[in-house]
């Protein structure tokens, strides 16, 4: 994963402890500001899929993958895609993967995946031999995959006025999801877009280094260091995609009517 700087050197400088409560009024009005940034882009939505028939068919979460990434990453990122799924679209029926998964054999379960995984489109042959476990549940299965992400440090001028030094450091961790919707009854895809997130974090640029735990050795610890200065570690990829997946769930068909009446099953 690269590191890209847009900001000044800070390396080297010492500063004073961090105030807990000027650093959480600093990534407040950072989240305000710019703390979550999203765009769309819809690529296909097939004429049949429209708000009734996603209402009456179900959808099944198949799974949510990472390019370049081990399977253990998954289950935050398909908690992350329910949890906004339930919010943002309470009128759609949403099957989740917690009770799909185990209806597929391991080979459909495991090759469906890697191939949506690296080639972001799900294999017609596996797709076809997970349907008649997957049917009876809904009639369409999502796949989703975080294609691209990436980490940026930067320094800011301070929105809230309370550093010392009037700027803060940032991090931030942008991403790039891909979401493909299935139609059981034909096996054609008929909902795919792309969607952007990201989550910032910011410490004063007067504040030290968080001390790292004392058994730190071998454990991921609370700062970032670069060759610039220290940062805040960035955000979970999860948390970068809620954005994206609320963008998802807000460009489905009967978005703007959504009102409570679905559940998950």
């Amino acid at each position: 994963m690269g590191v890209l700087w847009t900001g000044s050197s800070r390396a080297g400088k010492k500063g004073r402890p961090a105030d807990p409560r000027r650093t959480a009024t600093v990534a407040a009005a950072l989240i305000a500001i710019v703390g979550c940034s999203y765009m769309s882009d819809v690529k296909t939505s097939a004429p049949d899929l429209s708000a009734a028939a996603l209402r009456s068919g179900k959808l099944a979460i198949m799974g949510v993958v990472q390019v370049d990434e081990v399977p253990e990453v998954r289950p935050p990122l398909i908690a992350a895609l329910e949890r906004v799924l339930r919010a943002t679209r309470p009128d759609l029926t949403i099957v989740p993967a917690a009770k799909v998964q185990p209806a597929l054999d391991d080979s459909t379960e495991r090759f469906l995946l890697l191939g949506y995984q690296i080639h972001g489109a799900a294999d017609p042959a596996w797709l076809e031999r997970a349907k008649p476990a997957i049917r009876p549940m809904a009639r369409y299965a999502l796949l989703a995959r975080v294609e691209a992400v990436k980490v940026r440090h930067a320094d800011r001028a301070d929105p809230t006025g309370e550093s010392p030094t009037g700027g803060v450091q940032v991090t931030g961790r942008d991403v790039r999801v891909g979401v493909s919707i299935y139609d059981l009854e034909s096996l054609a895809l008929v909902f795919a877009g792309e969607y952007w997130g990201s989550k910032e974090d910011a410490r004063s640029m007067g504040d030290a280094p968080l001390p790292e735990p004392e058994d730190s050795l071998g454990v991921v610890g609370v700062n970032d260091t670069t060759l610039y200065g220290v940062y805040t570690k960035p955000a979970p990829v999860a948390v970068a995609a809620e954005p994206a997946f609320v963008e998802f769930a807000r460009s489905l068909p009967g978005a703007e009517t959504a009102s409570p009446g679905g559940s998950a099953r």
